[in-house]
């Protein structure tokens, strides 16, 4: 009956270290197999004790009781260091090692020598063996040694929390309790002086709580499941290198992708007989600066990235990962998006420029319109115009001025609206062949502010603000005079927006060389001597010069215009 009880823990042992063996596949703790395996271990030796027939039997199988009882807290201690992410250092490892070393020894010095059990004799009352021991010096060490380890666990668990690891405390907790438990079973059973060990179900109740918990942390351990999926990829192909560059594995799918990996040898380099993966693989790795490049293979285009590979620890570097992904459907995407922006830039650009040249048609079409009420001033819109982008080309070539090129090409595009305003004035006055009286002479003024009035709304919405700007600036200050004299509000100076003193030289020039109803056209000469008079009084100076150096090109201009006209 007590050899069933025995081989019916036995058996439970084995089973679960299956089950163990079973659900974590590659992700298995070894410390958590080991376990396992002294829990089988010790149970074998619990069983074998109950069957053996003399001392010597009996002594073998306590032996393998002991060894598996010295290892098994180690490696709870270490599964409880894994469940809390916190590092044993080699130095420790080599320490409790050494430590459970000297306990295996004490156990297997029965027989041999009295300071671990003074005597020994077996008891096979009751239909089983057990042992009878009068105990050693020695024999302490081991509760001793048992206590420490449950008091490491207990320190392993308080350090996680004051450091505040990112770790699952609820299972170091649950496990250190079972382990506690244990123990505590342990010496209940020595205090009473049971003959049958209760400790064999025990460990089996922690070995069912710990095969729940590792259940939980494999499914629910990221880095574990995104290295299984990229393992077991179709579409994303990995190949290992060590640090010395030699191959060290692949997945299916970069053979796929490469099929020369075949052919390759583990922990040798790849040789230069295999040409693609020399020149393509092996090259590049030895090039550490080049990590991502592209490689065509028939009609597909692969993407590979080399990337450093370490431990667990992120530190201790190992060797190399090569990632190849097949990038043919993004590239061909990225092209036909890159076709599609470019023409939809180039639409775009055709349908503005075409939606520009509405909009400039039309400001020129309502300038003219203006232009056609006002009898006394034909081809003045085109004319200024045309003399502004002389002048603005000339205003180009200094620099000091500070004048953009985009700034004077608003200018120039803003010139024909100068005069819109006189659309708002009476045919009787615009229309006059004379000279205006004092009270119609001051209705002719309006047309400035009435002109901004009108640009503004116009250009509102449709044009940039610096546009819309300029061009309002145009209409409403150029009749401005340098000396404060000028209407409609009596600026003077730099107070003037520059753009209505280039405007101002040109809308004067035109009307001083042109046939007006009430005058003849001034000559040149007459005309450019009156504007150098007026520099500093009517005209900005130095814009003023720089009209002047103009005249070669006016004068050829005017000829060719008034000839046309």
């Amino acid at each position: 009956m007590i050899t069933a009880y025995y081989l019916t823990a036995f058996a439970l042992s084995f089973v679960f270290l299956m089950i163990l063996w079973h659900i974590g596949q590659k992700q298995i703790f070894p410390s958590l197999l080991m376990a396992f395996v002294c829990v089988f271990l010790n149970n074998g030796g619990h069983l074998a004790m109950s069957v053996s027939q003399n001392v010597e039997e009996a002594l073998l199988a306590n032996r393998l009781v002991y060894v598996s009882g010295s290892f098994l807290p180690f490696f709870l201690l270490l599964i409880v260091c894994q469940l809390l992410k916190v590092r044993v250092g080699a130095k420790k490892l080599l320490v409790m090692t050494a430590a459970n070393l000297v306990m295996m020894v004490c156990a297997f010095s029965p027989g041999y020598a009295d300071w671990y059990y003074k005597d020994i004799t077996i008891d096979r009352t009751g239909g089983f063996t057990s042992l009878v021991k009068e105990y050693g010096p020695l024999h302490s060490m081991y509760h001793f040694f048992l206590l420490c380890y449950v008091i490491m666990m207990i320190v392993t668990v308080i350090l996680a929390f004051s450091r505040k690891q990112k770790c699952s405390y609820k299972y170091a907790i649950v496990l250190l309790v079972s382990v506690v438990i244990t123990f505590s079973s342990y010496a209940l059973q020595r205090a009473i002086g049971l003959r049958i060990d209760i400790t064999v179900y025990v460990y089996l109740m922690m070995e069912i709580v710990v095969l729940l918990i590792f259940r939980r942390i494999i499914m629910y351990d990221v880095s574990n499941m995104v290295s299984q999926n990229l393992e077991q990829s179709e579409s994303s192909g990995y190949i290992i290198f060590n640090r010395k560059k030699q191959f060290m594995g692949c997945n299916m799918a970069a053979k796929r992708f490469f099929p020369e990996l075949k052919s390759l040898l583990i922990d040798y380099t790849i040789p230069e007989e295999n040409e693609f993966l020399f020149d393509n693989i092996a090259l590049n790795l030895r090039d550490e600066s080049r990590y991502v490049f592209y490689l065509k293979r028939g009609d597909r285009e692969l993407r590979v990235s080399i990337y450093p590979a370490y431990r667990d620890n992120k530190t201790e570097w190992t060797g190399y990962i090569v990632e190849i992904i097949d990038d043919t459907d993004q590239r061909e995407y990225i092209h036909l998006l890159g076709n599609y922006n470019e023409e939809l830039s180039r639409s775009v650009k055709e349908q503005t420029a075409h939606i520009v040249k509405m909009q400039d048609k039309l400001i020129l079409g309502m300038a003219d319109m203006v232009e056609g009420r006002d009898s006394s001033t034909g081809g003045h819109i085109r004319r200024t115009s045309d003399v502004i982008g002389i002048f603005t080309d000339e205003l180009r070539k200094n620099d000091s001025l500070e004048l953009s090129d985009d700034f004077l090409d608003i200018v120039v595009k803003a010139a024909p609206m100068h005069d819109l305003g006189k659309i708002t004035i009476d045919d009787d006055i615009l229309k006059k062949p004379g000279k205006f009286t004092p009270e119609e002479f001051e209705i002719m003024k309006s047309h400035s502010a009435k002109g901004a009035e009108i640009v503004k709304k116009i250009l509102d919405g449709a044009e940039s603000d610096e546009f819309a700007e300029i061009a309002v600036n145009i209409a409403h200050y150029h009749h401005e005079k340098w000396n404060g004299m000028g209407y409609p509000e009596k600026l003077s100076g730099e107070r003037i927006p520059v753009e209505a003193r280039i405007m101002a030289l040109a809308d004067v020039f035109d009307a001083l060389v042109s046939k007006r109803c009430y005058k003849e056209a001034m000559g040149y000469e007459q005309a450019f001597d009156i504007i150098e008079k007026s520099l500093g009084e009517h005209f900005d100076p130095v814009l003023g010069k720089e009209f002047i150096k103009c005249r070669p090109m006016l004068e050829r201009y005017y000829n060719e215009s008034l000839a046309r006209e």
